[in-house]
């Protein structure tokens, strides 16, 4: 859960109250700008789907994963390593296939930005330094980069890099780089548009194969 949580994570970052001016890098700054403007506009109903690399750099181990993740507002529906995250906007279903069980809850306002994809892409503007990296290509793209350091000395991550791609002007990679040795990077591999019934981010409670832990 702990690999699960650092995907939901990624998944958010761009919308706040700014900083100071000293911390701030205005390329950087217009450059988010953008990419949560194009985001926003071109994904209010959207499918995602997506790789991720978890490296432990003092353990030399590495894990790729693959997933998807359905936007609609508020909700989504995140599946990736086994498990289904869905988010109805008021409660939460943690759904584990293996184990024949889903876990219910209502988190509150703070707990639903550590598990909300679209907040991660809507934060960037408080509590963190900015700096503008410039232009690259990433598999054959023209991307643009900014970097992100967390003001909390007690953030997890020492830095976190986004990846703008420079003609859709989305999100095309986060990466972060963890205090602990552990870095993880998401690649955006496709957005698809498309409509998507509301029934889709809510976990069927009906269902009698399935052990549910209710903590509502």
């Amino acid at each position: 859960m702990k690999g699960l949580h650092i995907i939901t994570f990624l998944f958010i970052m761009l919308h706040s109250i700014a900083f100071s001016q000293d911390a701030v890098d205005p390329k950087a700054m217009a450059l988010l700008d953008k990419s949560t403007s194009s985001f926003n506009q071109s994904n209010k109903s959207s499918k995602i789907d997506f790789s991720c690399i978890v490296e432990n750099t003092q353990s030399g181990k590495k894990q790729n994963l693959k997933g998807y993740l359905l936007l609609k507002g508020e909700k989504f529906k995140l599946s990736v390593a086994g498990v289904d995250t869905y988010f109805d906007g008021k409660t939460e279903y943690v759904y584990m296939p293996e184990s024949a069980e889903v876990t219910v809850s209502e988190p509150g306002k703070e707990e639903v930005k550590k598990i909300n994809p679209i907040l991660i892409i809507t934060s960037y503007k408080s509590g963190y330094k900015m700096l503008y990296i410039g232009e690259t290509t990433d598999n054959g793209n023209a991307v643009e980069i900014a970097e992100l350091y967390p003001e909390d000395r007690k953030s997890p991550y020492a830095r976190i890099s986004i990846s703008v791609d420079k003609s859709s002007m989305k999100p095309h990679a986060i990466k972060l780089q963890g205090k602990s040795g552990v870095n993880t990077t998401i690649s955006v591999d496709k957005y698809t548009d498309m409509a998507i019934d509301d029934r889709q981010f809510a976990f069927d409670l009906t269902r009698k194969d399935i052990e549910i832990i209710d903590l509502r």
